[in-house]
């Protein structure tokens, strides 16, 4: 399942949502329980969550649950949306590892009442706290269940992290870029590969701004985006798929240095660059994620 390259957020409590986000081709539907659903439907966003999961298990796509933020209910909210085919649960204003470990201990408890294998539940830091910002490296390290963080780019139109570091978002996003990169070099450095942006603040229809907010997010390191409307999804998957062009230059690469290293060669210089070992893992991954997405 993982790298998961696009995600579509989607109200649980409307059902009928969850067929039409299948049908734009998302890697996973995040199913929200938290800032899209009015406080009188929570109870039955919640009802819906394993019909919801086992819909999208069922046509190949994964299955986030954001659940609100911790406090007493939060047991519930994970009784809830653990059964066969959730992938992760998305864990909002998250400030201390510790609210991560007590996540981590109701998720193998869930785990074992749904004959679920233990472990196999993921957990997505959102750390819309200055605390957890600055402390996101110890948010992975917290639990191994942590599959990465999940941050944030906006365009002018700020949100929580915004409120949150302090910054006034900008269509330019310089004012985001150290928090952005912080987020995913945490992620990584933490050992969870797979760190995810939240894309929003700008105009649903400006497909041009929403383009340009993903190409940010995979050029900083985001290995998937989420989005808030089901036309981004096709955005997000096209930036995130190899170009034809992309996909000649690795083979190539790696067709050149198979032949270097027959003649006892480290090095060769391939398309006017020397390249040596150390280019060969991305272009290995630039080819396996073409042939993922054929």
């Amino acid at each position: 399942m993982w790298p998961i390259r696009s995600a579509l957020f989607v109200p649980a409590h409307r059902r009928d949502w969850v067929a039409k986000a299948i049908r734009v081709s998302p890697g996973a539907v995040v199913l929200d329980i938290e800032d899209s659903v009015p406080p009188q439907f929570k109870p039955q966003a919640m009802g819906h969550l394993k019909s919801e999961i086992h819909e999208l298990r069922d046509a190949g796509v994964g299955s986030f649950v954001r659940i609100q933020p911790l406090y007493d209910g939060t047991e519930a909210e994970v009784e809830a949306a653990v059964t066969d085919g959730l992938t992760a649960i998305v864990l909002p204003k998250v400030a201390s590892p510790d609210e991560i470990r007590r996540l981590h201990d109701l998720l193998s408890y869930a785990e074992g009442r749904a004959g679920v294998a233990h472990g196999s539940v993921g957990i997505l830091p959102l750390p819309e706290t200055a605390q957890g910002m600055y402390d996101a490296y110890n948010l992975v390290k917290a639990s191994t269940r942590v599959r990465g963080i999940h941050g944030a780019l906006s365009g002018p139109v700020s949100g929580d992290f915004a409120r949150a570091f302090g910054f006034r978002a900008t269509s330019g996003g310089e004012e985001q870029l150290y928090l952005a990169s912080k987020m995913v070099l945490d992620s990584r450095a933490g050992g969870a590969m797979y760190p995810i942006a939240g894309i929003f603040g700008t105009a649903q229809d400006d497909l041009a701004a929403v383009e340009k907010l993903i190409r940010r997010a995979r050029d900083i390191g985001y290995s998937g985006v989420a989005v808030m409307h089901p036309s981004h999804i096709a955005i997000a998957n096209a930036v995130y798929r190899p170009t034809e062009q992309e996909v000649a230059y690795f083979k190539g690469l790696l067709e050149a240095f198979e032949v270097a290293e027959k003649a006892g060669l480290g090095a060769v210089s391939y398309q006017g660059a020397m390249v040596d070992y150390a280019m060969l893992p991305l272009a290995k991954e630039i080819l396996a994620e073409a042939a993922r997405n054929r």
